[in-house]
């Protein structure tokens, strides 16, 4: 059984202690209160998961504890106790948002079931949280797409890296797909029941970052108002992606450095120790190796997080993904429409264009070119933004004649793409020319003239 943790309230001691003892027993950490006034003071001192409420108490009513203890801590599931048993009663209490109600004398088997069902809504509740904490991040499952060798070798390393626990560096420019790169090991691993719990160094301030990793007490600075349970306690048993790890002021580098090497945390403003079971994995767009010269990243907190790492190339060094990328966004931003074509001209606009914005730039532009193309069966150019249309040709030198050995180049990249898109579709012809965007019979001839 977890250490599930639980205040019993009550002025009948000798019963209390009774509860205590049998709960302890079975494994329960259980803490007893004989008034409001020592339950406030214990909850400035410790957590808990279920609360066991007398509905009489001597310096406040049961009902109007209830609500206070919901407004500290939303999470917190509560038991009541009446020896007056009352429907009325047991209504409100319900409707106030206690989980059950049971009638004094009860015993205490009764009891332990009711708090273990409690401790699972409890469970369940803080698993809600984490998903609307996730819900508007990216779909790793099903956005991981690259055929290319460059994108080969990163499945190879993330099926080697999976399933160990070793800390995973992942380097790449902002919008190459680091996070997706983080989620697949998670999903390839054997924490893919558990949780993955992202986060971004790099979009909050120095406090508001300590406190949604490590959680704060009640009471740790102004507007804290309730115990807060930090994203590292979330992701127990699960995966912890931190995002621009180089952005991390050296002080939080410090405490999560602990964490890495014990499991061991301590919220803001509390004193006692917490424990997690988390696989690690950062990711920066930085060269960190340069950062410890400038002291700005901890030089053993970098060792330790350079265990393993993966480079994700930019898009501008495997374009041949470019069809399936452009395939599965104008399937994405169809929404369910028929689903678009990209012209010839088009596809060789997105080949010529050298992406600063990575595969992010591209999916953006393909969300743009859907909406614009409203009415057609094909995405032309000119749904395309003017810098795709004109900004590489005006980054470009003027043209200068090409040594023999850059057109074998180009035939040998066209060739091996050709070969990625047939892959990709299982052999099926007519479905590779049209994420080429050529006509069946000109890939027949590539096929038949060996490109």
């Amino acid at each position: 059984m977890e250490n599930i943790r639980v205040l019993i309230i009550d002025d009948e001691v000798p019963l209390a202690q009774a509860f205590k003892k049998k709960l302890e027993k079975e494994g329960f950490s259980v803490t007893t209160a004989a008034s409001a006034h020592e339950v406030f003071a214990v909850l400035k001192e410790e957590t808990f998961d279920v609360a066991v409420l007398d509905i009489k108490l001597p310096d406040m009513d049961g009902i109007d504890l209830l609500n206070k203890l919901r407004e500290m801590e939303p999470a917190f599931e509560i038991v009541m106790l009446t020896g007056h048993a009352s429907v009325d009663t047991a209504i409100r209490s319900m409707k106030l948002g206690a989980y059950d109600y049971l009638t004094k004398p009860c015993k205490s088997s009764e009891l332990s079931n009711v708090i273990l069902k409690a401790y699972e809504k409890k469970s369940l509740k803080e698993q809600n949280i984490l998903l609307e904490k996730q819900l508007e991040r990216v779909n790793f499952r099903d956005q991981f797409i690259g055929e290319s060798p460059r994108m080969q070798e990163v499945k190879r390393l993330i099926s080697l890296v999976g399933r160990s626990d070793v800390p995973v560096l992942i380097t790449g420019e902002t919008g190459t797909g680091k996070e997706l790169i983080a989620g697949a090991i998670h999903a390839s691993s054997t924490r893919t029941a558990h949780p993955f719990v992202a986060i971004n160094s790099s979009t909050l301030q120095e406090n508001i970052l300590e406190s949604e990793l490590f959680g704060y007490k009640r009471g740790a600075f102004t507007g804290a108002h309730g115990d807060k349970m930090g994203l590292l306690e979330m992701a127990h048993k699960g995966t912890f992606f931190v995002d621009e790890v180089g952005d991390m002021n050296l002080a939080i580098q410090a405490k999560l450095l602990r964490v890495l090497e014990t499991g061991i945390f301590i919220k803001v403003g509390d004193v006692r120790e917490n424990k997690v079971d988390l696989r690690f994995i950062f990711a920066t767009n930085k060269r960190l190796e340069e950062e410890v010269e400038a002291h700005r990243f901890r030089k053993d907190f970098f060792y330790r997080i350079n265990a393993f790492v993966i480079h994700v190339p930019p898009l501008r060094e495997r374009k041949e993904d470019i069809p399936l990328l452009a395939d599965y966004f104008v399937g994405k931003f169809s929404k369910g429409k028929k689903r678009k074509t990209v012209s010839g001209q088009a596809m060789k606009l997105l080949f010529d264009y050298e992406w600063p914005g990575n595969v992010r730039e591209l999916a953006n532009m393909f969300e743009r070119a859907v909406l614009l193309s409203q009415g057609r069966t094909e995405i032309v150019a000119d749904d395309f933004p003017l810098s795709v249309r004109d900004g590489n040709r005006a980054r470009q030198p003027a043209a200068k004649t090409s040594p023999p050995g850059d057109n074998l180049r180009l035939a040998a990249m066209v060739k091996h793409h050709i070969r990625s898109v047939l892959r990709h579709t299982g052999g099926n012809k007519s479905e590779a020319a049209r994420l080429l965007g050529i006509s069946r019979k000109n890939l027949y001839r590539k096929i038949e003239t060996d490109v």
